[in-house]
């Protein structure tokens, strides 16, 4: 299949829906899994009455598929909703994947590092590195998604590595290369320090709001109680 742009043939079209007959398929779904807690939380707000943007749909080769609206779709089903507003486009497949993709990079919902790794390869596979008939340089991909130039050119060298040679290769010179690497920690500090990447990682994974605000605050009780010498002179009578 030829890659294509984001540009569609037609412009929306708002109408209903049944959600019954919405093709919700993992193709088009950046995240690994839907957030429990957002999903009752948006039930909640529909039940009170809050006006929820319309479900994004691409309508591709007759067929309409969700590419936008995941959990609000899932929130109204759980309210026995079967149809609801939707803003319709006619999309190619390709269109309709990068659609699904980037419209996740804009949600307040935070992405995990997998997640975002699966948004640089749907941004590959359907031709948005592709400017005309040259390809972008790994600053305009990183304006493009907002991930570090010298992070996406890694990501290319592991997962498309004929684009890789082609842009160049392991030729870091022409857009500043990569950051000096730091000394090595000392030897006890490798255990500790490995623990906390761990953190880091299982939080990047995490993509509920709550969750990930609880290890927010824990990190900070922790940073609190280690930083600083542990000891402080008072004063004495003495």
């Amino acid at each position: 299949m030829g890659h294509s742009s984001t540009t569609t043939t037609t412009t929306p079209i708002l109408g209903r829906i049944t959600l019954a007959q919405l093709v919700r398929s993992r193709d088009f779904q950046i995240r690994t899994r839907l957030c429990t807690s957002t999903v009752n939380r948006y039930a909640s707000a529909i039940k009170a009455g809050a006006d929820m943007p319309p479900l994004q749909v691409a309508l591709v080769d007759g067929v309409h598929i969700l590419v936008d609206g995941f959990h609000r779709a899932a929130a109204y089903e759980a309210l026995g909703y079967a149809e609801v507003d939707a803003s319709v486009i006619e999309a190619t497949r390709d269109n309709a994947l990068w659609m699904a993709a980037e419209a996740n990079t804009r949600h307040g919902l935070p992405l995990t590092g997998k997640e975002h790794r699966e948004v640089f390869r749907t941004y590959i596979r359907t031709g948005q590195h592709l400017k005309g008939k040259r390809r972008k340089s790994y600053r305009e991909m990183q304006a493009d998604l907002q991930k570090q130039h010298t992070t996406l050119r890694n990501w290319t060298e592991k997962d498309f590595p004929g684009l890789f040679r082609v842009m160049g290769g392991d030729n870091r010179s022409a857009e500043g290369g990569l950051p000096d690497q730091p000394a090595p920690p000392p030897a006890d500090a490798r255990g500790p320090l490995k623990a906390l990447e761990g953190v880091r990682q299982a939080y990047q994974e995490t993509t509920c709001p709550e969750a990930r605000q609880a290890i927010r605050e824990r990190l900070q009780e922790y940073a609190l109680a280690i930083v600083g010498d542990g000891w402080r002179e008072t004063l004495s009578d003495f």
